[in-house]
This record gives structure tokens, sequence and C-alpha cells, in this order.
């Protein structure tokens, strides 16, 4: 009995894991954002700038993945939405990368945007300079 089931879990193993293999191809691209890249919302609430990237399509937006990082002063990639907490005088307030992906009229975009939660997003940017983001896109190639 014991070999029965042993013989039906190896089976079983051996269906899992060769009925599921997958091919993903990754595309790596890097954008600057200079200080009059960035685009205000009418709300002013946040700030953002969109970039095509020709990697990122319908098949990527359905069954990929678009991952985001901003790379630092000292080459470090960190993985988008990245917070930031900052102090002015007696006053604490936190800014926010993040981006997102989308395909629009057959054109793949990337917009890295920025959120200060003092809604000062031109004066905290300025700060910044140019800012160099790490785009990762996987496709699913089946």
């Amino acid at each position: 009995m014991k070999r029965i089931i042993f013989a039906l879990c190896m089976a079983m193993m051996v269906f899992a894991t060769t009925g599921c293999k997958k091919d993903v191809q990754m595309y790596t691209s890097y954008y600057t954002v200079t200080p009059s890249q960035w685009i205000s919302n009418n709300n002013l609430d946040y700030s953002y700038a969109p970039f095509e990237n020709a990697d990122i399509t319908p098949n990527v937006i359905e069954q990929g993945c678009v991952m985001a990082y901003l790379v630092d002063a000292d080459g470090r990639d960190n993985p988008l939405p990245y917070e930031i907490f900052r102090q002015d005088g007696t006053n604490y307030y936190s800014e926010t990368f993040s981006y997102d992906a989308s395909v629009e009229n057959g054109v793949g975009t990337v917009t890295f945007k920025f959120e200060a939660s003092d809604f000062d997003n031109a004066t905290s940017l300025a700060q910044y300079g140019n800012m160099t983001f790490k785009v990762c896109v996987f496709e699913n190639r089946r």
C-alpha cells in the first residue's frame, strides 16, 4: 500500500512540475527624469513623468509583470513604491515615488509619479535634481 501511495505521489509531482514550465523573457530600461520633465496633474496633488516603452505590450500587462526602481546616488535599486520621510522644522512629511504601466492605442507606457504628503511637490522635487529609474519588464513566452 505504501508503494502505491508513493508511486501516486511521485507521478503527481512529475506532472505538476513539467506541465507548468514557462519561458520568461526580461527586458531592462533606464530613464533619467530631469526636473523640467515632471508634470503636475490638474489637482496639483502629485507630479508625473511618462515614457514610452516598446517592451510593455498587452501580453505583458495581462500575463507578465512590470517592476520599477529608483536608482539612488550610490547606484542601489530601490523598489517602487519608495517612501522617504522628511522633517522641516517641527513638521514631518513623506515623499513617495511610485509608477504605473499601461498600453493605450498599442503604445506601452511607464509613468513615474511623485507625491509629497504636504502637497508641495514642486519644492520637494527641486531638491532631487535629475533622477534615474530602472524598469524591468517580464514577458511570459509560452
